[in-house]
């Protein structure tokens, strides 16, 4: 499922520190030009899509991811190649426009399976 740009922001921010549990107003914090409840109803967005884990220190709320970005990119990459009707099409159109060293990539880990 996509994400909406202040979404994405956010997610950034956590993704970067995956391990930290944080709490609304660290995040809000470092998004100064929005409002705090603007930053808490986007965390409270992101738990109920799943991408976040909420958990409690003390009387406050905390949230940490729940998967990496790397995940996040390839959920979103598998989506779109669900539209397609002709998944080779779009594989192969997908290979073309890659460059050398992500084929190179692609090519090494297709040899792993």
């Amino acid at each position: 499922m996509a994400l909406g740009e202040l979404e994405k922001l956010v997610m950034n921010v956590l993704w970067d520190a995956p391990e930290t549990s944080w709490s609304v107003r660290t995040v809000a914090d470092k998004f100064p030009n929005h409002a705090y409840t603007t930053i808490m109803t986007v965390l409270t967005r992101l738990t109920s899509k799943g991408y976040l884990i909420e958990g409690k220190a003390g009387r406050a709320n905390t949230y940490r991811v729940s998967a990496t970005r790397e995940s996040y990119v390839a959920t979103l990459m598998s989506e779109a190649l669900a539209t397609a009707d002709d998944r080779a099409i779009v594989l192969a159109r997908f290979a073309e426009s890659m460059n050398s060293d992500d084929r190179a990539i692609l090519s090494r880990l297709m040899r792993r399976k």
